[in-house]
């Protein structure tokens, strides 16, 4: 680089002086009004590099105003910005009429995974939905629906013209449409399906949806069941009163999402109709497996566990549904018989004869059948499991770290998007979201970060039983708009003299587009996740904000979870801004050189919630020619493992000499035109070999063992 400084000043010298008047021209007035222009223009550049410079460093946020204000005004004059409200394609007319008579066939896409071609259109997704709370008899709803997209307002739909596989996302190529869906727009679903013959007519039958993106209106027969808000969280209808036992029932399902409209505050994750560097193609619409199941009308609800390890054993807590006074729940344990018996609503102990406790290299599952009783006759039954393992932030010899089952250890991980290529949201099958686990555990890593998703129940499920330690992120949602906080971060690595206060206050509400409404709404979903995943022992930390993305009373939110679920960990907010609350302090550094981390209140655990980044174009396997990541990507796989070598052992080890606690390196597969994973989109090559990747992580576990004088 110096070279190429060195020749573009020798060429602008031989210019100018070939273009300098001769001396008999140059009077002396001349060259001082030029001395005079020359100096004052170098004045005037020092004088704003200063300025500059200096309010990066002590008022980053007025920057921050500064830049926001410009690039709103940017958009507004020259660039579209986010969509109307009312927007529509106005071709879906034409689309129906030129796909007339013909079946379902999966779109194309750049490149695919190997299970896209294994995908059974008659019955995709088989498994049972809900392993933690599994009945006997069910009937899955997946498959082939009718559809139609019309205008927002209309209220009623008669005409269903073209073909969907549910549960892939309209914008999916194994949808079989491969279309948006835009907010003046909603998609209406269509089926029928009857009742089995085997199913008890005084049991109720409820219909389950594992996630619908955004609105979700549901009709039975004609008959409004109900609407749903929230494109990640689980929820279900007792749809009995409205059934014909006889015959065939339709099914008929509405759905608005108003992705990238001005008013759209919604959590969105990383959605998006323009798909831009770290943002990915929308996915609306219904996106996890449908089902139907028969249970009681008092019947069991969900099981939450809190394990106690150093007594061997678990507290079961058996919500139900229905009038269950009097009723008594019993938990039999595999190969153990019955171990516990309890009044409906009391708390269960349970202790295995032989405590086993779950970790990354032993996570043993117990597996139990729930029972509700009523005068010794069984009323309702569930197959579930838990697990015995504890979690907390610890001060350790002086040192603030994490502890498993009450031993220090360091938790390596990798951001984990849970994008497809052909799926979007959704994974082609079951096979696929146990390869991603299983890969990067084979790679020495004992941790995941779930990040701004919320995966189907089986994902967590294999993650409890391949031993995998998850991080799992609140879905953002917030202003399209960035606010002037966005700026804080990129500033930190641009700045001449740095950032000087990283932390911003989160209460600007209308700076984060977050009215009444949104903040209300965000609060229910962060409850619904929280909820519906705490059954799960392999998530270990909750992080209600990532980044700036419509962040807002980051430390009431994070007292809050806390107070709900105290047997996991809280991260108040990863990477910034920091509001002082939580049990770890989280930074991500890009494009710095990574040493040290330490909480400015010295009362939490220092880890570094996201770093790395670097790319490599693998040829074949890549999504688009536009590529995108942090610096410059990497030539070959030679150099991008020679980086990520020195990575870990200059950068990742030193900070853990220094007291770094815990690592999330992004991120485990490339996703569209990012080309940071360590897998391919297509998850066809790994970038690094999985035995180098575990060798060269075994020498960060053998650090921190060293740090903290663990051998």
């Amino acid at each position: 680089m110096s070279r190429l400084r060195t020749l573009a000043l020798i060429l602008i010298s031989c210019s100018v002086a070939a273009a300098w008047p001769s001396p008999g021209i140059v009077t002396e007035f001349m060259l001082t009004s030029i001395l005079n222009t020359v100096f004052w223009i170098a004045v005037i550049a020092i004088v704003l590099a200063a300025a500059w410079s200096l309010a990066v460093r002590y008022n980053p946020l007025m920057v921050g105003r500064l830049i926001s204000f410009l690039l709103r005004l940017q958009l507004r004059l020259v660039g579209p910005g986010a969509r109307a409200d009312d927007a529509r394609s106005g071709d879906w007319p034409l689309w129906f009429a030129s796909r007339a008579g013909r079946s379902w066939n999966p779109g194309e896409t750049p490149i695919a995974t190997r299970w896209k071609g294994q995908v059974d259109a008659e019955l995709p997704l088989p498994e049972y939905p809900r392993p933690q709370l599994r009945r006997r008899h069910w009937l899955n709803l997946n498959g082939l629906w009718s559809f139609n997209v019309v205008p927002r307002e209309q209220e009623q739909v008669a005409d269903f013209p073209g073909q969907i596989l549910v549960p892939f996302a309209i914008e999916s190529a194994l949808s079989g449409v491969q279309r948006p869906l835009l907010a003046g727009e909603r998609l209406w679903y269509r089926r029928s399906f009857s009742i089995p013959g085997g199913w008890h007519a005084d049991e109720r039958v409820i219909l389950h949806f594992g996630a619908v993106d955004w609105r979700a209106d549901v009709f039975v027969n004609g008959i409004s069941q109900g609407r749903h808000e929230g494109g990640y969280t689980a929820f279900s209808f007792d749809i009995t009163d409205a059934l014909l036992r006889g015959g065939e029932n339709e099914l008929v399902v509405a759905v608005w999402d108003p992705t990238d409209s001005r008013a759209a505050t919604q959590q969105r994750g990383k959605q998006t109709l323009t798909p831009l560097m770290i943002n990915y193609t929308a996915s609306s619409g219904i996106w996890q497996t449908v089902w139907l199941e028969p249970a009681p009308l008092q019947r069991i609800q969900g099981i939450r566990c809190v394990a106690d390890t150093s007594a061997g054993c678990a507290a079961l807590t058996v919500a139900t549904e229905g009038e269950c006074v009097g009723l008594r729940v019993e938990v039999t344990l595999e190969g153990e018989g019955v171990v516990a018996s309890a009044t409906a609503g009391d708390q269960l102990q349970v202790a295995p004869s032989k405590p086993r406790l779950w970790s990354p290299e032993s996570p043993h599952l117990y597996a139990i059948t729930v029972r509700l009783l009523q005068d010794g006759r069984i009323v309702d039954e569930v197959d579930s499991y838990f697990a015995l393992r504890e979690v907390a932030a610890t001060l350790h010899r002086g040192a603030r770290l994490l502890t498993h089952n009450g031993q220090p250890v360091f938790l390596n991980g990798l951001l984990d998007q849970g994008y497809w290529p052909e799926g979007i949201y959704t994974a082609p099958c079951d096979e696929a979201l146990v390869y991603d686990i299983e890969s990067m555990k084979a790679s020495g890593f004992n941790m995941l970060r779930k990040h701004v998703k919320v995966e189907p129940a089986r994902w967590y499920y294999h993650a409890d039983r391949l031993g995998m330690l998850v991080w799992q992120d609140m879905i953002n949602g917030g202003c399209v708009y960035p606010p002037a906080a966005l700026w804080v971060d990129f500033l930190q690595h641009a700045a001449p003299l740095g950032v000087g206060r990283m932390s911003a206050p989160d209460d600007d509400y209308k700076g984060w587009g977050r009215d009444d409404n949104s903040r209300a709404a965000f609060r229910r979903e962060l409850k619904e996740m929280t909820e519906q995943l705490g059954c799960f022992p392999s998530i270990v930390m909750w992080i209600p904000f990532n980044e700036y993305w419509g962040q807002f009373d980051a430390a009431e939110t994070a007292r809050w979870v806390k107070q709900t679920d105290p047997t996991r960990l809280v991260n108040n907010a990863s990477g910034f801004h920091d509001q002082g609350a939580g049990d770890v302090y989280d930074l991500h550094i890009y494009m710095k050189r990574i040493t040290r981390i330490e909480d400015p209140l010295n009362q939490r655990v220092p880890v570094l919630g996201e770093f790395g980044a670097r790319g490599w174009v693998v040829n074949g396997h890549h999504w688009s020619d536009k590529t995108f990541c942090i610096g410059k990507p990497a030539a070959d796989q030679a150099e991008f493992q020679d980086w990520y070598t020195a990575l870990m052992r200059q950068q990742i080890a030193v900070a853990i000499d220094n007291g770094l606690a815990a690592s999330v390196y992004t991120q485990l597969s490339d996703v569209e035109i990012e080309i940071d994973g360590l897998l391919t989109y297509d998850r066809a090559v790994m970038k690094m070999a999985e035995s180098d990747l575990y060798a060269l992580h075994q020498e960060l576990y053998r650090a921190f063992d060293r740090r903290h004088q663990l051998n």
